[in-house]
């Protein structure tokens, strides 16, 4: 039982970032000030880019993998446990699917590639009953796209500029607005209590980084199934290659409660993008 809260947990946590497709890279220095179109201009001609980048990758014949890294922490931030994971993301039923591929450095035990060819076929059976319908799937309801749907809850102001991996970015700050919010979805909580950063380039208007801190405390099943107390993040992207721009580096730290508070869970996860390449066809 508390495994599967930790799992909500994690997937609530995940579901933040805001995926064009994982932070290393630090700043170039300091915000400063500067002149700039209007924070709903820059943001328009970024969500522009964003599409046609979408769409692109759709319509692309590639896999990528990407290393995991979930760190358990004490109540001062120490480490406990840390568990790594590979996954392979491919395009399945004409939707993007994650597949567990390793476990801490080595092959998944029978369990696991069993849980795993489940979760597979489940996935494949649900894209073709609502293709079948006519109706849209969404495999993962946590999942956040940088669209016009997101930005519209929330206000934005250019704050300055900033360098990443040598890229000129303006940076804009988001703050949900006043008023009633999309509230539909569990991940539309996160996203109605969080602020945060964008770095957008000023020569192309691609979303180099994202930071979110989530401010207020939310609960699910009136806190039955947890509290998510706290949650941070940071997402870098940047050209995988010549015609692909991607998340390619992720970090997010949570507190969360379960149990009616009884038990605290904390951890710290990591994603990197380390590898990419056509399409394996020929793969399970």
């Amino acid at each position: 039982m508390v495994a599967a809260r930790v799992r909500v947990a994690l997937a609530c946590c995940c579901g933040v970032i805001w995926a064009s497709a994982p932070a290393t890279a630090q700043s170039g220095g300091e915000l400063v000030a500067t002149d700039a179109p209007d924070a709903a201009t820059i943001i328009e001609r970024a969500l522009g880019v964003a599409e046609r980048q979408r769409d692109a990758a759709l319509d692309g014949r590639f896999e990528y993998v990407t290393a995991g890294t979930v760190e358990s922490l004490d109540a001062q931030g120490n480490v406990t446990g840390t568990e790594t994971t590979r996954r392979r993301h491919y395009l399945l039923e004409g939707h993007f699917y994650s597949e567990l591929i390793a476990r801490d450095g080595r092959a998944l035990d029978p369990d696991d590639a069993r849980d795993e060819r489940e979760r597979k076929a489940e996935f494949m059976r649900a894209a073709r009953r609502h293709a079948a319908r006519g109706e849209r799937y969404d495999p993962d309801e946590m999942h956040v796209e940088f669209d016009s749907g997101l930005m519209e809850r929330y206000d934005t102001t250019v704050v300055g500029n900033d360098v990443v991996r040598g890229e000129q970015c303006w940076v804009i700050r988001f703050e949900p607005r006043a008023g009633r919010l999309p509230d539909d979805k569990r991940i539309d909580k996160a996203l109605n209590r969080s602020t945060g950063h964008l770095w957008i380039t000023r020569h192309d208007y691609r979303v180099a980084r994202v930071t979110f801190e989530m401010f207020r405390s939310f609960r699910w099943l009136w806190g039955i199934a947890g509290t998510l107390r706290h949650a941070t993040g940071q997402f870098d992207l940047q050209w995988i290659q010549p015609n692909l721009w991607g998340l390619a580096d992720s970090r997010i730290e949570f507190d969360v409660s379960v149990l009616f508070g009884m038990k605290s869970i904390r951890r710290r996860i990591r994603s990197e993008w380390i590898e990419h390449g056509p399409l394996d066809t020929a793969a399970p």
